[in-house]
């Protein structure tokens, strides 16, 4: 009896106690998203390396679904500077599966897995919401990428992501509420990107959208 009751206070502590946050982040992954956001940016020299760095990066650390991630938006948006129609159709969706593989693979355990501040499960689900929701829409993936923008929105740890992750969240909520004319969702997401980062990029685009607004 003695033993059973040993057994379970330390199961229950074991319950009760959250795991802490901790770093995850492996070596080498600021460089390759620096090479990421600058292929974003339009700098198609940067994208291949930066898929490979990433898919490295992912083949070494497999329980880190932001890795493959980051890979996949890299392949997907190859299919943007791709000449030939079917290849850019083949990056598209080659990209888009991998991130949905990812996006699938999330726990509560990437809540507490944070890459330089932000939870995993946090970044991961904006880098999905925005890749899938920039693909045309024969393709349907919206709804998968509307998901991911609702669950990093509503995730519990949201408020500990970067601010320039949850402005960028933010700011991807304000133009889906735009295109399906929720002006009211729009307008409140906007105040919140002014709110929480007013030297943001996002913010000055925010600022200039209330106005036409008239807010």
């Amino acid at each position: 009896m003695k033993e059973f009751i040993t057994a379970l206070a330390l199961a229950t502590s074991c319950v009760s106690v959250a795991a802490a946050p901790r770093e995850a982040a492996p070596f080498g992954f600021k460089e390759a998203r620096q090479q990421f956001m600058a292929c974003l940016s339009g700098d198609g020299k940067t994208c291949e390396a930066a898929i490979e760095k990433f898919n490295a990066l992912a083949a070494g650390h497999p329980g880190h679904p932001l890795l493959a991630a980051y890979a996949g938006a890299g392949t997907a948006i190859l299919g943007r500077d791709a000449y030939m129609p079917w290849n850019k159709l083949k990056y598209a969706e080659d990209g888009a599966d991998a991130v949905e593989k990812a996006l699938a693979q999330l726990t509560p355990a990437h809540d507490e897995a944070l890459f330089h501040g932000t939870p995993e499960s946090v970044e991961t689900r904006m880098l999905a919401a925005t890749t899938l929701l920039s693909l045309p829409d024969f393709m349907n993936r919206s709804a998968s990428g509307k998901r991911a923008l609702e669950a990093a929105l509503k995730s519990s740890v949201f408020g500990q992501a970067a601010p320039p992750v949850r402005a960028r969240l933010l700011a991807l909520a304000a133009r889906t509420a735009k295109a399906e004319q929720r002006g009211d969702d729009e307008a409140a997401y906007l105040k919140q990107i002014v709110a929480l980062a007013p030297q943001a990029p996002e913010a000055a685009r925010a600022s200039s959208r209330l106005k036409e607004l008239g807010l």
